[in-house]
């Protein structure tokens, strides 16, 4: 029973870190506006030429670069191969652009590294033998436990709207548990002391996991805001998959580190993974054990801070550190690119 319990005691899943939200843009030079060639204007490889670039051939100019000057029939002189051909992502986009946004370009993949260390409470384990229904064992045996998580995955993500991203996470998990079990015994002689016993056990277990999650972003003027919700199913073999359900919310800040994009921010993140545990196992007696445990995050609450870079506009790079305020805490790295 105890390999069993241990088994999937402070599973958890992955939270992904959304899409950057949208953000001020950088302005296309007048000449590219006009028509001009990007680099005519663009002898040095700066961010703003970079993004000017990209907006040539994926209209993504903000208000400032509409304003710039380009009249009608100087883009009218352009030839249809010539032409940046629409993106139909994000749908409403042209709203936002127009309000002054830079939005990010509409598609990514990249990865999601992650590593949680938490406590893992135990609220009742009930056993059963040889099919017969469980009854609880709790007031014998106290569990409790502290996992280690570690989880990579392969992020896909699309903003369907300008405020609106939805995304996909594929990958693997592994994770590894001690588990202490006090068991109290009846004494040996009437009248006697009760008799304790303490047992650790170290587990480790693997298995693939798989979710779905959206983002919903907005802003005023430097700051934004993000509220996010993913759903995760993970499989390490027993009777029933494990499923999470992650929950998070952001406020940040628009910024700069040289002239490319800085946002920085702070969040709260709830971890509904509670769980209910179904399993067998054999019995050293002969048999078989059905075994089924309630277990959830002895800390459900987590408070964190994370940065992202935009050191391409194809290229967003974002850490995210944070603590449950009782010795637990986790770190996520996700790189991601975008076109």
């Amino acid at each position: 029973m105890g390999l069993m319990v241990a088994a999937i005691l402070g599973l958890s899943v992955s939270t992904p870190i959304a899409a950057a939200s949208p953000t001020p843009g950088f302005a296309a030079p007048a000449s590219v506006a006009n028509g001009a060639s990007i680099d005519s204007d663009c002898a040095q490889p700066t961010y703003a030429c970079e993004q000017a670039k990209w907006s040539a051939y994926r209209p993504y100019a903000s208000e400032s670069t509409a304003g710039a000057g380009a009249a009608p029939d100087q883009s009218a002189a352009t030839t249809d191969s010539d032409r940046p051909k629409e993106r139909v992502l994000p749908f409403l986009g042209d709203l936002a652009r127009e309000r002054g946004y830079d939005l990010p370009l509409p598609l990514g993949v990249g990865g999601v590294f992650y590593y949680l260390s938490r406590d893992v409470e135990v609220s009742d384990v009930r056993v059963g033998r040889n099919g017969a229904p469980p009854e609880s064992v709790s007031q014998y045996a106290t569990l409790s436990a502290h996992s280690e998580v570690d989880n990579v995955n392969l992020k896909f993500d699309a903003w369907l709207l300008p405020f609106l991203n939805l995304y996909a996470i594929a990958g693997y998990v592994n994770n590894k548990t001690d588990v202490t079990i006090d068991v109290t015994l009846p004494p040996l002689l009437p009248g006697g002391d009760p008799r304790l016993r303490r047992v650790a056990l170290p587990t480790s277990l693997e298995g693939p996991v798989g979710g779905l999650g959206l983002t919903l972003a907005g802003g005023y003027k430097q700051f934004f805001f993000a509220a996010d919700i993913n759903a995760a199913r993970i499989d390490l073999g027993f009777d029933d998959r494990f499923e999470a359900v992650v929950k998070s919310f952001r406020v940040g800040f628009n910024g700069h580190a040289g002239e490319r994009p800085l946002r920085v921010w702070a969040n709260v993140t709830y971890w509904d993974t509670y769980f209910e545990v179904k399993g067998t196992v054999p019995d050293p007696d002969g048999g078989s054990l059905g075994v089924e445990v309630d277990q959830g995050p002895a800390e459900p609450w987590t408070y964190g801070v994370g940065a992202q870079y935009s050191a391409r506009p194809w290229l967003e790079l974002a850490a995210d550190v944070g603590w449950d305020l009782a010795g637990g805490w986790y770190v996520a790295l996700v790189p991601v690119i975008r076109f």
